[in-house]
């Protein structure tokens, strides 16, 4: 039976950390690693660097490193147990389990299995429902583009889901958990019934919820799926799935209302749009967004309602760090009904000229004052000041007024709002502190000269390190572990960080590498250095007490130590 380790080697072989990574951060070549905009903090800067060669990553912006299992669990917010098994199903390596990892991962993994039953009645359903098929037909969605996005239809039937999930095996306190049936005074019910259902994927493809939009004149017109162990409606975007290469592609996310503009929008070719899920535009989706582009266009319906959401997510997203426009649709029509009307040249021309978010603000109808100050508003969450300048100069030229009053009506909004300068901006998490060089210098050349680590193991001891994070490393080399990937495995968080770090850090590539058997006893002689200074000084305010009371047989004792360990050096 192969070992834990020998398993996860397996994956790592299987697995290019560079494809891994690229399904969330856009990366591009710098060298012999890729660098991009790290996805667990806000940065401008690229400062997150993969490295293909040493299947490891690190952030010398936030510190966060670590090797395909430690970017997925942070990514998803698994167990690593979790991102273990979720990169073994991608690799193709079978595991053996423990009671222990199946309690962890069971329940996620029940309702992923749950629910991809659940999206498999739902498109059976509609196969066999005709007024359900022509309804969609005649939102111009057939049966091709049925299949591409998994479209489904619930019964018009008190518990035929119910009944389905419970031959399959699944148990109804489960089907509960997972928002697909509830308690009620007759009993246990379906919550979907006659909808049409839109399967709701994460990035890893999994079905982790459901929104239902009615046939008929029913309310809600639109039902989701409560939050789940799997789902949280705050952090996924409809379609980002099928959208993500797209997005990357076009430099551009395409950020609209509703299930069927998506859609429409894939469709007719419109392969980056995306749609949050029955809920305002959050904080969350902008850091999403953020992790893939720079750039999100949003296309909301015309109306009030759609002005006032755009508005609302302009502003999210700018706090994000993105350069936010709007695209304005002529008449009272939406993504979905436009492109099926003035087909896909009349959408491409929009897009090519969409609007700023000044544009946008001093095209609503009112007051141009409170406009005005609402835009300034919007603006004031950008953390990009570049940014900001321009929107106030373009703002003032708007309103044909010196651009000094604007800032003044700028500064003034910002005073009345002091919790936006709370707000996370870029580069937020302070760089972490690097040990003494010496000991970085140290573990760099044992992880790269490894046949050196018993011989420096009898000259220093991990007592000799000044630094927790390296002494605890190096005490595991002495142990006899001298492999990158073994050492990341047994390692917690701080020194995954402080091992990534190191390897991945060109900043310590200096003259001295280039003839690692000197750097590497240079090194080692300062620390032996550094040790015997403070055993010096040690015995030196030793000796100075002696010295005042006059213990002579001390003294002399103490003086022949200080003259061997002088001679040591």
């Amino acid at each position: 039976m192969p070992s834990h380790d020998s398993t996860l080697e397996e994956i790592k072989d299987r697995i290019d950390i560079i494809d891994l990574i690229s399904d969330y951060v856009q990366l591009k070549k710098a060298g012999q690693n890729w660098k991009g905009l790290c996805p667990f903090h806000a940065e401008k800067t690229p400062s997150f660097t993969v490295s293909p060669a040493k299947q490891i990553f690190h952030c010398f912006g936030c510190g966060s490193g670590g090797d395909i299992f430690t970017f997925l669990a942070r990514s998803e917010n698994l167990s690593f147990p979790e991102a273990i098994k979720i990169l073994a199903k991608r690799a193709g390596v079978t595991l053996k389990t423990t009671q222990r990892d199946t309690a962890e991962t069971g329940e996620k993994e029940a309702l992923f299995n749950m629910n991809k039953d659940a999206a498999w009645f739902f498109e059976q359903n509609l196969l066999k429902n005709t007024q359900a098929a022509a309804y969609l037909k005649t939102r111009g969605i057939g049966s091709d583009v049925q299949k591409l996005f998994s479209v489904g239809y619930a019964l018009n039937s008190w518990n035929a889901l119910l009944t389905f999930l419970t031959r399959k095996g699944h148990k109804p306190d489960m089907i509960k958990k997972a928002g697909l049936a509830a308690q009620g005074a007759k009993g246990v019910y379906d919550i979907f019934r006659d909808r049409i259902m839109f399967p709701i994927y994460d990035l890893k493809g999994d079905v982790i919820a459901f929104g239902g939009r009615a046939i008929d004149n029913s309310e809600p017109k639109y039902l989701n799926s409560p939050e789940t162990p799997v789902f949280n409606k705050r952090r996924v975007l409809y379609g980002f799935n099928r959208a993500k290469d797209s997005i990357k592609d076009t430099g551009q996310v395409l950020l609209m209302e509703g299930y069927l503009d998506v859609i429409t929008a894939h469709t007719y070719g419109f392969t980056n749009a995306v749609a949050p899920l029955g809920t305002a535009c959050t904080q969350e989706h902008g850091k999403l967004i953020k992790r893939f582009v720079e750039e999100a266009i949003l296309v909301f319906d015309s109306d009030e309602a759609g002005n006032k959401a755009a508005k609302n997510a302009a502003g999210i997203l700018l706090e994000s760090g993105l350069n936010v426009k709007v695209l304005s649709i002529p008449g009272r029509e939406d993504p979905d009904s436009f492109l099926r009307k003035k087909g896909k040249e009349a959408f491409h021309a929009l897009l090519a000229n969409p609007l700023s978010i000044i544009d946008f603000f001093m095209l609503q109808k009112g007051d141009k004052r409170i406009i005005a100050r609402e835009a300034i508003e919007t603006i004031s969450r950008s953390p990009d000041k570049i940014l900001q300048g321009t929107y106030i100069k373009t703002l003032a030229e708007k309103l044909n007024v010196e651009e000094r009053y604007v800032r003044e009506e700028y500064q003034r909004i910002k005073k009345q709002h002091p919790e936006g300068q709370n707000r996370p901006v870029p580069s937020a998490q302070p760089k972490p502190k690097a040990g003494p060089r010496n000991e970085l210098y140290i573990i760099k050349l044992l992880l790269q000269r490894p046949e050196r680590a018993a011989e420096v193991c009898k000259i220093i001891a991990p007592e000799d390190f000044k630094d927790p994070v390296a002494r605890s490393i190096f005490s595991r080399i002495k142990e006899g572990t001298t492999e990158l990937e073994r050492l990341l495995s047994q390692s917690d968080s701080e020194e995954r960080n402080y091992l990534t770090g190191i390897s991945l850090n060109e900043d310590l590539e200096n003259p001295e590498f280039e003839d690692p058997e000197k750097g590497l006893n240079d090194c080692i002689k300062r620390i032996k250095d550094n040790k015997r200074k403070m055993l010096l000084q040690e015995l030196q305010g030793k000796i100075k007490e002696a010295e005042l009371k006059k213990d002579f047989a001390q003294l002399k004792k103490l003086q022949i130590e200080q003259q061997k360990i002088s001679r040591s050096g």
